[in-house]
């Protein structure tokens, strides 16, 4: 007869051993929390992160990309005050988006959205369950990669995807939302957002900023918040949005939508200030990747890779 092994789960761990695989818990831990706070100062600085961008004069462009400060076209000039969103624009130096204005498709992929959802864990590398129950089989999965156009989805030096919301700067100040330049003087406008539809229902999708959660159910709105921006803006010292806040939906654990549709969200804008009309419906489509073949997709990359390194 041969030796019982017992499970490994019931073997005995020398104290340090424990001690150790602890202490890494514990590092990890910290390390998606100094990750998180960096980008939230980031916010204050230089914002790492790609944000759905709003604005007026949907259908105003420069003539010339490479130029994009001399010369424009603008076909309908009916809808000089309308509002509208679009994604990362051919100008941008890292990470134009592949079918601006909207989030199109992946570049390698035709036809396969551009934004990737992946799974989200625990700082312990566990997954997360609707209600914290696995029963649901539900797993929770956060718009997170970084992609440049220049190496690609998981490029290190590349922008973090997919993050909130981005009042317009555009060339010429054309999508310019209305400025009054003065800090202690803030424009008319008040936008805000709907959730106009999901391709999964009620809080199976949702937006979160930091332990706050929005736009759980079809028809919930969101005032975005007036700040004053300083230089960080073009021109400079201007009124704008910024405001970081997440994507994330429940999705069963192959990262299939409910009934075979694609994964989306659809939005829309208004302004309760009375300056712009309400935009036209944006959808946002998503590929939702199970395993994702990198840790570069991760946003929480470094903490990903030290978990599998160290923890069992």
């Amino acid at each position: 007869m041969g030796w019982w092994v017992p499970p490994r789960s019931a073997r005995f761990h020398p104290p340090y051993e424990l001690e150790d695989k602890f202490r890494m818990r514990r590092v990890i831990a910290i390390l998606a929390v100094a990750v998180s706070m960096f980008l939230i100062n980031q916010a204050r600085a230089d914002c790492p992160l790609a944000h759905t961008h709003i604005g007026k004069n949907p259908t105003w462009r420069p003539a010339d990309w490479g130029n994009p400060g001399e010369g424009y076209v603008d076909p309908i000039t009916t809808d000089d005050t309308k509002l509208w969103f679009y994604s990362l624009p051919p100008a941008h130096a890292i990470a134009p988006t592949p079918g601006w204005p909207v989030w199109g498709d992946d570049p390698t992929q035709p036809g396969v959205p551009f934004l990737k959802l992946v799974p989200e864990e625990d700082p312990f590398g566990q997954p997360i369950y609707k209600n914290n129950d696995p029963q649901t089989g539900l797993k929770r999965y956060i718009c997170s990669f970084k992609y440049s156009a220049a190496e690609g989805y998981g490029d290190p030096n590349g922008t973090i995807h997919l993050d909130g919301w981005h009042s317009a700067h555009g060339p010429q100040g054309a999508w310019n939302l209305a400025d009054t330049g003065d800090p202690e003087s803030a424009p008319q406008w008040d936008i805000r957002l709907v959730r106009e539809g999901a391709s999964v229902v009620d809080d199976n999708f949702f937006m979160k900023q930091g332990s706050n959660y929005f736009f759980e159910h079809d028809g919930d709105e969101h005032s975005l918040q007036k700040v004053f921006l300083g230089d960080a803006t073009e021109p400079p010292n201007a009124w704008g949005i910024h405001e970081h806040m997440g994507f994330y939906f429940y999705l069963p654990a192959d990262g299939s939508a409910e009934g075979g549709d694609p994964v989306t969200a659809t939005f829309s804008a208004y302004d309760a200030g009375g300056l712009y009309d309400p935009s036209d419906d944006f959808v946002f489509r998503f590929e939702a990747i199970p395993e994702p073949a990198t840790a570069g997709l991760l946003v929480l990359g470094a903490v990903v890779i030290l978990r599998r390194r160290f923890l069992p």
